[in-house]
């Protein structure tokens, strides 16, 4: 069953921002949680200018859960992505993160995504997120030209390859996975970083405070 009002946050991690393919696939996603599910969509696109670091902790914080979206580039994630990961370590297993379900949504050109897709997940993962069923999907231009090649076919060879309408599905799970409860989980010890405030470290060194060793 369908939980009532979570707050879902959207991360728009592409480089072309509010423009290109996961920029369409942040606002598919904004209305399947708002119209199909009720849900309340919060969209946040790290090209952006970004709030201070402590504004985005508290962003975190009041959500419920986390739908991370990229595209692929040399087989990775976007460097506006790679920078918030590593602002955001600070916040690892404080209720920014902890035990909030997160799913993912990769586009590619043809190859590379699942493998992004499936890094991500760790990285959540030890952020102190987790992954529900069926929470990742990838779609490329290739596999939506196959798509429209067979479609109509009798036993469509391309019936399984991930579309736009398979979002529902994940952001379905991602919703009813927010509704549980997060207070039995544990976590693991770690060297806790203190949050950091101040505007948002764009570019520059960046010294969140891990130990230094050499």
């Amino acid at each position: 069953m369908i939980p009532i009002v979570k707050k879902i946050l959207i991360i728009n991690g592409s480089l072309r921002g509010t423009t290109g393919n996961s920029a369409a696939l942040a606002k598919a996603a904004a209305t399947v949680l708002t119209e199909e599910l009720q849900q309340e969509a919060i969209l946040l696109t790290l090209t952006d200018p970004m709030p201070t670091v402590g504004t985005v902790y508290d962003l975190l914080v009041s959500c419920d859960a986390i739908l991370v979206i990229t595209g692929v580039y040399w087989n990775n994630w976007s460097s506006p992505l790679q920078r918030f990961i590593e602002v955001t370590t600070a916040f690892e297993n404080t209720p920014a993160f902890f035990g909030k379900p997160v799913a993912s949504a990769v586009t590619m050109d043809s190859v590379g995504g699942i493998e992004v897709a499936a890094r991500l997940q760790a990285v959540f993962g030890g952020l102190g997120c987790w992954s529900p069923p069926c929470s990742t999907i990838v779609l490329s231009r290739t596999g939506q030209e196959a798509i429209t090649a067979s479609a109509g076919q009798e036993n469509d060879p391309n019936e399984d390859v991930w579309r736009l309408d398979d979002l529902s599905i994940v952001l379905h799970n991602l919703v009813t996975a927010a509704g549980m409860s997060r207070d039995k989980w544990m976590a693991w010890p770690h060297a806790a970083l203190a949050v950091p405030d101040g505007p948002w470290p764009v570019n520059g060194p960046l010294d969140m405070g891990t130990p230094q060793f050499l």
